[in-house]
């Protein structure tokens, strides 16, 4: 999830975030929002009562993104797109 902090020092909610269940990693980042933070819960109750926690730990705004399955790979192939050549035109010089 995407993490906006309303203090411009992370030190309170990074306090939090040692403390808080669920919690995996957490990475300052730098753009429209302060952290991302990796969680992992049991379920959609356990996510809503952290995402309460996390506002009242400091953060003002909250963008989740839930991770359903990992994304296949191996059948992936990226082809260069085709060059179409173009013909010169010459003229002849006088």
């Amino acid at each position: 999830m995407f993490v906006r902090l309303g203090d411009p020092s992370p030190v309170r909610f990074e306090r939090f975030l040692g403390g808080a269940a669920g919690i995996v990693a957490a990475w300052h980042i730098v753009g429209d929002v302060d952290l991302a933070v990796q969680v992992r819960c049991p379920d959609l109750a356990a996510l809503d009562r952290l995402l309460t926690a996390m506002r009242t730990g400091g953060a003002v705004a909250t963008s989740t993104h839930l991770v359903v399955r990992q994304a296949s790979l191996t059948s992936v192939s990226f082809q260069e797109p085709a060059v179409r050549r173009t013909r010169t035109v010459r003229r002849a010089v006088r």
